[in-house]
């Protein structure tokens, strides 16, 4: 199962912390020292800790709500995706057709959990599955056909009632229907002198009797359909990994001390073991060869020490892009050294506890990570809480590129205050926790974050902007998260087809409304980096382009920087969003295909559209009038999933080609100009 989002609540200082959605295997929360970051990854973790550690009521019950404490409280809601693999097992369990992938799992305080699917909420009911039924009532006995027509009426009656209250889950009816059956099957019965119906008629309520009780004290025991799935749901579940910290190898260890403490290792141990491993080096035969009295051992374990360093040097290579190093092992009798040398430096070989605090930190990290996310943690979710914070700026660049590589096969969360963590290339990843009434609430809307939040958003776009143009020299800056997401994608298209796309040098960066096109472009121009800043073509676009326009760019009359309105760019005289590039026929059916649980609960199978201006203010207005949130995120996601698997641009519907054309091409002249 693969986790997509989960949301917190009444944990700590969390009263609730939203739905947080992850964005596929990789997620960065960023938010300030005590905004409740460490919180939030604790009560994910404690869902399925990877060393077993309950929720503790009487700890973690938010300070100050004494009288409310509930053991019954859920703390953590988990969504899920199935794989193909797990819906096929599930259908097992019920007669019914599975028709969708997500499964809602929570958990309380007492460490129950529960499932819930959502889309199709009575799947999986607390009854028997017919099959386990029609298993358990076949075993009833047939009759005779020596026997008289009333009784066998009657005792058709008697089965049919057993297996109806088998199907309904009344057991407490089934187990008093044994006596109750006998005085019916009695009262029908032949005169003892009419001979063979009595004979066959008493035999039969005798085996009858007996199965039935037989079936009384098995069918509770009988797991249900509900049990069936629960049960396969819960143990599908992966494991939670929790990681503050990594205890630092310090390059020194007396080998045959190491193994007389195998069994209960010290943190140092660990980690020395696992570069053991990682290099290919046996601690037995490092020990046997130093004890040996011979040259050709000693010889032999001293080649064995090269070739591990050089292998475990190649695994590492590049890693630490602050200066390319080379790992050197070198044992004298039993004392194991490791020692560094830093590749264009004529220092010579460093042992390892006399580098930086922060090299000894990403050694030892990468390693044991390496070694863990791809053995015991792989197809886990990883949560790293603040990792990186004895890290030089570049060295957490240097982390930040790590994490990539984590997340190939695992699920990674990670929490940060640090600037240089958060990539703001993938602006999909990032979410903002924050305190929002006394509680911590996490949201992707930057322009919800509180002040700090902000300070640090602009400090990684500041710094990065001006000291490692991760941002790019030339900058499209859009309104929000689905403006990046549309715009990439259509160019991509367009470069797939052999269209012209948007220039490889540009780089789109996401801002959280209007207001902060104008901070963020404002900041970039004054890093001495070109700007593009794209408005709608709203009531608030038309202000903020103005205002950009009037009172920031002239005082940059130097600078290469441009504003466009998306009106403009595509060459109609009216209030557009991105959204008004798709005809309203596409972008319902995406609005259909992503509200399709809440509009089946509201019995809406059509949309009818309010009449206005801009379509997802139309949509919202709808929607809003039949008491349904609309989440155009949401929306925008199945549109720019719909454009990534389309293999040329004439795919698009011809109203949407020809508006998307006009859009990059505006957005290359603006550049150009």
């Amino acid at each position: 199962m693969q986790i997509f989002s989960f949301r917190v609540r009444k944990y700590r200082h969390i009263q609730d912390s939203n739905e947080v959605e992850l964005n596929d295997n990789l997620t960065c929360i960023v938010g300030k020292n005590q905004s409740g970051k460490t919180a939030l990854l604790r009560a994910l973790y404690k869902f399925n800790p990877h060393e077993k550690e309950p929720y503790d009521i009487k700890r973690e019950w938010p300070r100050g709500e004494r009288r409310k404490k509930d053991p019954n409280q859920i703390v953590c809601e988990v969504k899920f995706k199935l794989s193909e693999e797990e819906k096929e097992h599930l259908a097992g369990y019920t007669p019914e057709s599975i028709t969708t992938d997500i499964v809602v799992v929570t958990k309380d305080y007492q460490g129950n959990f529960e499932i819930e699917f959502p889309e199709q909420k009575d799947l999986f009911p607390d009854r028997l599955h017919p099959n386990d039924i029609d298993e358990l009532c076949g075993k009833l006995p047939i009759y005779n056909d020596l026997i008289r027509e009333e009784f066998r009426e009657s005792a058709d009656k008697c089965i049919a009632e057993v297996v109806r209250l088998t199907r309904e889950g009344r057991y407490t009816e089934l187990k008093n229907s044994p006596n109750q059956h006998r005085s019916a099957l009695q009262e029908v019965r032949s005169a003892g002198n009419q001979q063979p119906q009595y004979q066959n008629e008493e035999q039969f309520i005798s085996s009858y009797i007996d199965m039935l009780n037989q079936i009384c004290s098995k069918v509770d025991k009988i797991p249900t359909m509900h049990r069936k799935a629960h049960e396969y749901i819960v143990n599908s579940i992966p494991t939670f990994i929790y990681m503050d910290d990594y205890r630092e190898f310090q390059g020194t260890a007396l080998l045959d001390q190491v193994k007389n403490r195998r069994k209960n290792p010290t943190p140092e141990d660990e980690t020395f073991l696992v570069i053991l491993k990682l290099a290919g080096l046996d601690l037995d035969d490092l020990i046997q060869k130093g004890n040996s009295n011979t040259q050709e051992d000693k010889h032999e374990r001293q080649l064995d020490l090269e070739d591990g360093a050089l292998s475990l040097t190649r695994d590492v290579a590049g890693r630490w892009g602050q200066n390319p190093y080379k790992i050197q092992f070198r044992v004298d009798g039993q004392t194991f050294f490791t020692e560094i040398e830093e590749e264009g430096k004529k220092i010579g070989m460093i042992p390892l506890e006399e580098q930086s605090k922060g090299f000894r930190w990403f050694f030892s990290f990468d390693l044991k990570f390496m070694h863990d996310s791809e053995g015991s943690f792989e197809g886990c979710v990883l949560l790293l809480d603040e990792p990186g914070l004895h890290l030089h700026p570049g060295g957490q660049e240097d982390l930040l590129k790590r994490l990539d590589k984590y997340a190939e096969k695992n699920t990674l969360i990670y929490t940060t205050h640090l600037p240089f963590l958060i990539d703001l290339r993938e602006p999909s990843r990032i979410r903002v926790i924050s305190q929002v009434n006394e509680s911590a609430v996490v949201t992707n809307d930057f322009s919800k974050s509180g002040i700090d939040e902000k300070l640090t958003l602009q400090a990684a776009l500041g710094m990065k902007a001006n000291q490692h143009y991760l941002v790019s020299p030339k900058n499209l800056v859009v309104e929000g998260v689905d403006d990046f997401w549309i715009i990439t994608e259509l160019s991509n298209l367009f470069e797939r087809s052999d269209q012209p796309g948007l220039p490889d040098d540009v780089c789109i960066t996401a801002a959280g409304g209007a207001s902060e096109v104008v901070y963020m472009a404002t900041f970039m121009i004054g890093q001495d980096l070109e700007v593009v800043a794209l408005f709608d073509s709203d009531k608030e676009g038309t202000t903020q382009e103005e205002k950009l326009r009037t009172k920031w760019l002239t005082l940059y009359k130097e600078r290469k920087s441009a504003t466009l309105l998306l009106g403009n760019a595509i060459g109609e005289n009216r209030e557009i969003a991105i959204e008004d590039i798709f005809s309203e026929d596409y972008y319902l059916s995406k609005v259909q295909e992503s509200h399709k649980q809440k509009l089946k609960e509201k019995g809406i199978t059509k949309i009818e559209l309010l009449p206005g201006a801009l379509l997802r203010d139309r949509v919202a207005r709808t929607l809003q009038e039949k008491e349904i949130q609309f989440n155009k995120g949401s929306v925008a996601k199945l549109i720019r999933k719909d454009l990534s698997k389309k293999k040329k641009s004439g795919e698009l519907e011809e109203y949407t080609l020809g508006r998307a054309t006009k859009l990059i091409t505006s957005i290359r002249e603006a550049f150009s100009k």
